[in-house]
């Protein structure tokens, strides 16, 4: 099922702060293998990602009950080398999502063709492993690694390493990481990708404490006693009121979504009660995000609009 012209336009466009003025037209098919029926609000995803995996240009938009596969356009900047990631999200934190693809530096409009979405698992803040001319994401969990290539999951646990890091499937000895600063060595079932560099965005969210300035279109009460906190491996720690939440996050250049969250059950004041009953409301809305090094502001954003503010 194609999408119509009218609903094309109508998508959520986000350009971020480094983005170019300049953009061309990048479009393709999702498509999801699953043999299932995608709730009516499924969310359809496509980012744009620098070959930094900085965030570029966003859009979302309503499945409105259309199934796979689903057309999607983007204006992404021009005459710079790109990553793109597509996919859709539920409202219960479901993802099937695209392997980064390249997309190489040009002026003119590019046809990907049908790109497959598979089910994405939990890796915290995934990076981009960029080995030759294959891309592979990373993400570190509290007790392993997970990498994704090839439309595979693979897990790895820790193991003693003279120098740096260096992570081994325990079902598969063959299968390793090490990675010293930027370097990685990868080797899947005994073949090694070369070159193995990850790219580290110059600004990263996990590098601050976070305070929230506004939930929605309200500020917040007492801005400097809230907190959010993004751990590298998918852990995140919040306050706005007087309870301290933790949960999980998932980060995918820039894509962004929330898990499932704990709070404690301490009594507030009814204003900062119902600070926090907003923050509960919004979070799992949350599906991308825009990161503002100059200003250092932190917007998190659902299908296009702006929904949380934050600051260093």
């Amino acid at each position: 099922m194609r999408l119509a012209a009218g609903i094309l336009a109508a998508l959520p466009f986000l350009t971020l702060p480094a983005a170019a003025t300049e953009t061309r037209d990048i479009s393709g098919q999702i498509m999801v293998l699953e043999r299932m029926a995608l709730p009516d609000d499924a969310t359809i995803i496509v980012d744009v990602s620098s070959s930094r995996d900085e965030a570029l240009a966003q859009t979302r938009s309503v499945t409105e009950g259309r199934q796979s596969p689903f057309d999607f356009s983007i204006m992404a900047p021009v005459d710079a080398a790109l990553v793109l990631r597509v996919g859709l999200r539920t409202d219960d934190d479901m993802i099937w999502l695209s392997e980064p693809k390249a997309v190489d530096a040009g002026q003119d409009a590019v046809d990907l063709g049908t790109i497959r979405a598979i089910r994405a698992p939990q890796m915290g803040f995934a990076a981009l492993l960029t080995c030759g001319n294959t891309l592979v994401e990373i993400g570190q969990l509290p007790d392993a690694v997970r990498v994704r290539l090839n439309e595979q999951v693979l897990s790895m646990q820790a193991q003693p390493a003279a120098s740096g890091v260096r992570y081994v499937d325990p079902g598969n000895a063959a299968t390793s990481i090490h990675m010293q600063g930027d370097s990685a060595l990868l080797t899947i079932d005994g073949a090694e990708l070369s070159e193995c560099r990850i790219a580290r965005p110059e600004a990263d969210f996990t590098e601050h404490l976070w305070t929230i300035s506004a939930i929605g279109e309200t500020p917040t009460l007492f801005p400097s006693r809230t907190e959010l906190v993004f751990f590298p491996d998918g852990r995140v720690s919040a306050a706005v009121g007087c309870n301290r939440l933790i949960g999980g996050y998932r980060r995918h250049g820039g894509i962004l979504s929330f898990g499932r969250i704990a709070s404690t059950m301490m009594a507030c004041p009814e204003g900062l009660a119902e600070q926090e009953r907003q923050f509960a409301r919004i979070l799992p809305q949350i599906d991308g995000y825009a990161l503002n090094a100059e200003t250092g502001r932190l917007t998190l954003t659902a299908r296009g609009t702006a929904v949380l503010q934050a600051r260093k």
